[in-house]
């Protein structure tokens, strides 16, 4: 039963019991965790850290054969509270954190979405478009799950695809693709997501509200 800490972004919180709440963590070195954490009801230091897509240095442990993990230590890294309240990316959040849980398998390594997530977050934070910022989230996260077609995306979506690949989202930002390209690729997207999955996300509909 080795303590293992790592970094990690709060995906989901839910009530666990009375007074705690079990985490799902995107780790950075082991995939996403779910934890339990005692004591993180009400208003306490470990509740403002369970915050969605705060970013938390996080240590736990997990006795064998059990469902979850224990929290031990947490403290907050860097707080998404400021994106949480702007309305333009406030409906973002959500979107980001259910595709993240639902991509990435538990306990399988996720550093690429890690890597991913602190990207977007980071461009986000220096003004990057929201609905730019989800078409280049889902766009590497159906690369990395290994579900996106590119070769048969129409030639709008090709183009903002191999954008993507040559740019950062902040590059991007400066010069955006016009609409009509971004929302190619977002058809594209959602046709791999609901291929794969059999159904959408329940925060894609929220989506609409991105300004």
């Amino acid at each position: 039963m080795a303590l293992v800490s790592t970094t990690a972004f709060i995906l989901k919180v839910d009530p666990l019991s009375e007074k705690d709440l079990v985490a799902a963590f995107l780790t950075k070195d082991h995939g996403v965790v779910r934890a339990a954490v005692r004591g993180a009801r009400g208003r306490s230091k470990r509740a403002a850290a369970l915050q969605l897509l705060t970013e938390v240095s996080v240590t736990y442990f997990r006795k064998e054969g059990a469902d979850l993990a224990r929290v031990d230590a947490l403290e907050i890294v860097r707080s998404a509270f400021d994106l949480a309240a702007r309305p333009g990316s406030a409906m973002l959040l959500p979107y980001l954190a259910e595709s993240a849980l639902t991509f990435v398998p538990e306990q399988e390594l996720g550093d690429e979405v890690f890597r991913l997530v602190r990207h977007v977050l980071d461009a986000l934070a220096e003004g990057a478009p929201a609905p730019l910022a989800a078409r280049y989230f889902e766009v590497w996260l159906l690369r990395f799950a290994g579900v996106l077609d590119e070769e048969v995306a129409p030639p709008a979506a090709r183009a903002f695809l191999e954008a993507t690949r040559r740019s950062s989202l902040a590059a991007l930002a400066k010069r955006p693709p016009s609409d009509g390209v971004v929302e190619a690729a977002e058809d594209v997207a959602r046709d791999a997501r609901r291929a794969f999955l059999g159904h959408d996300l329940k925060s894609y509909r929220f989506l609409g509200a991105l300004g």
